[in-house]
């Protein structure tokens, strides 16, 4: 029983933690790269549709687990918009701008112990193409609802008006912005989030707000694809807030025919993350296992996360310079 109540207590403190902390935990992050740089909505030209799911330390009870929903897309030369005219004439379709806007949306749902997350974010970027190159900018706008549920929780003392909040959810908007540069081989961009600092308030007045922390990303890597149906491609990504918290990624992932991939990531958290996919035409189904070396991993299974992905628009040519995953 007091093991139990232990690993109850490590789990809901590292949840709280997973709610405040501004780091994303989505070890596939290049699967859905505008949610930490919403400049890289549709940079790769595609229409793709993505269903994460991600359950992390299995068998713990109540450990935090994730789900999202989402959806970007390239707004190309050749689609067209309804031109409303004026009464009594006939609605004409024109062209749609020169393929430079990208749209992304991405619907999410966090549980971590007795607290839950869920939100919505927006993206819009804009696409300036160079001679095999591309700059993109981009900003995106998010608001999520968070609730906390003590009802199964055996930690509140009786008569404590401190921890009475778990009827009333907290909303908090956030706005991010980014710039993305990208050729052929190599890509690199900067982003910052929470950018409004919103505070997030959890109780009654005896407790104080949480104000959100600003935090920015920096990505950069590069494709080494001399070798016939091989690539091979090492990523860092480093992750800070502005009180200097900072959190680094290191990747190195392998293509074989654009098919087949597996990669491995050192995270700084002391955590090791395995990885590997598989596209069979539209579809993309990938797989990635974290094993952090702490004291809760010897009560856990590990950490798991499953992405599969349907992906539209391979035959737009003039956009087949662009990295594709």
């Amino acid at each position: 029983m007091t093991k139990k109540l232990v690993i109850f207590l490590i789990a809901n403190l590292f949840a709280y933690n997973a709610i405040a902390q501004p780091f994303s935990l989505n070890s596939q992050y290049m699967i859905n790269g505008f949610t930490i740089n919403s400049a890289m909505a549709g940079y790769d030209g595609f229409t793709t549709f993505n269903l994460t799911s991600r359950q992390q330390w299995l068998g713990i009870t109540d450990a935090p687990r994730t789900i999202s929903i989402s959806f970007q897309t390239r707004i190309l030369k050749r689609s067209y918009i309804i031109k409303r005219q004026q009464l009594k004439q006939e609605n004409k379709f024109i062209p749609a701008r020169s393929g430079r806007v990208g749209l992304g949306l991405n619907i999410y749902s966090d549980h971590n112990g007795s607290f839950s997350n869920t939100g919505i974010t927006m993206s819009y970027a804009y696409h300036i193409p160079f001679q095999n190159a591309q700059l993109s900018l981009g900003v995106s706008g998010s608001i999520s609802q968070i609730k906390v549920n003590l009802n199964n929780s055996d930690f509140r003392e009786p008569g404590d008006n401190t921890l009475a909040f778990d009827r009333v959810p907290s909303y908090s908007p956030d706005v991010n912005v980014g710039v993305f540069y990208s050729n052929r081989q190599f890509y690199a961009g900067l982003s910052a989030d929470e950018l409004t600092q919103s505070s997030i308030k959890l109780g009654t007045d005896l407790m104080d707000a949480y104000q959100q922390k600003r935090t920015y990303f920096i990505l950069a890597g590069y494709r080494f694809d001399n070798q016939v149906n091989v690539v091979y491609e090492p990523t860092i990504l480093f992750k800070t807030t502005e009180q200097f918290f900072p959190q680094v990624d290191f990747s190195f992932k392998t293509y074989l025919y654009e098919n087949y991939w597996m990669g491995l990531s050192y995270r700084t958290a002391n955590t090791m993350i395995f990885f590997l996919g598989v596209r069979k035409n539209k579809f993309f189904l990938s797989y990635a296992f974290d094993y952090s070396f702490n004291g809760l991993q010897s009560y856990t299974f590990g950490t798991h996360e499953i992405n599969l992905a349907l992906k539209f628009g391979d035959s737009a040519k003039r956009y087949r310079w662009l990295n594709r995953f």
